[in-house]
């Protein structure tokens, strides 16, 4: 069992400082992954529709989770759906959503299904730290990524989500289409992807949505063209998957890095 200190009983002084530049928060969006690195926002318990890995950049943290309690760590993993929250009392840290990562197994301990104490902890901090940090080289470090081994019709379905998240794709005239079951189908998603099918459209459908943002759509109509019902409903899906509202978190300050190339 890890232990379970909070803290309030770490000082000032006991945290492990890293060296490095003040920076603006930053939010980048990639094929694959998503990544942000500033102050930690107060954000409530939250499931996230794909895996998340969270590094404390100025010292640990402590993860709350809905079913073993609070641990304190430097690094924490928890796959998707988990319920779980960062709270670094306002200090920096990374948070990078993968689908279909390797990131689980990069993580030296395990509680339940979170993981901890990243192999490769250090690294990513000093990446982090660079006033140049290289998203791709965050994620690399990370062992984020396809599995090497894939199955290309899991993959040919993934990409049509991602590249028209607003279209409703239905699991079982998909299946039928590969000649699979719809159960043995769903299955073989959750296997490549870490995620369930419906999870899946949802975190398409809201990168979609931030990246019109970034563009310098309005929410509302960025939420509409990535395939949400309503604005409500995107506002729903967005604070139960990140643990806060789009509105606040768009107002906290951190900019948009984009790739130019588009998502495959």
């Amino acid at each position: 069992m890890r232990r379970t200190d909070t803290l309030a009983g770490v000082t000032e002084g006991a945290l492990s400082k890293s060296c490095g530049p003040a920076r603006s928060p930053v939010v980048w969006i990639r094929p694959g992954h998503a990544g942000y690195i500033g102050p930690e926002l107060g954000v409530d318990l939250h499931s996230t529709s794909v895996a998340v890995l969270s590094i404390g950049l100025d010292g640990p943290f402590v993860l709350e989770t809905a079913t073993h309690g609070e641990i304190l760590t430097r690094s924490a993993y928890a796959p998707a759906r988990a319920v779980h929250r960062v709270n670094t009392l306002d200090k920096p840290i990374l948070l990078l959503w993968s689908h279909a990562s390797g990131i689980e197994g990069q993580m030296a301990t395990t509680e339940g299904p979170y993981g901890f104490d990243h192999l490769r902890e250090r690294e990513l901090v000093e990446q982090c730290w660079l006033p140049d940090a290289d998203p791709g080289r965050i994620m690399a470090l990370a062992g984020a990524g396809l599995p090497a081994k894939i199955d290309p019709r899991i993959e040919r379905v993934a990409a049509a989500i991602r590249q028209h998240p607003d279209q409703a794709f239905r699991a079982e005239p998909i299946a039928a289409n590969l000649g699979l079951s719809t159960s043995h189908f769903l299955r073989l998603f959750v296997q490549q992807y870490g995620t369930t099918f419906r999870r899946y459209q949802q975190w398409a459908r809201v990168i979609h949505a931030l990246r019109d943002v970034a563009a310098g759509h309005d929410l509302t109509r960025s939420a509409t063209d990535a395939g949400f019902a309503t604005p409500s409903h995107f506002s729903e899906t967005f604070h139960r998957m990140f643990g806060m509202s789009a509105t606040a978190a768009l107002r906290s300050g951190f900019r948009f890095d984009l790739e130019t190339t588009p998502a495959p």
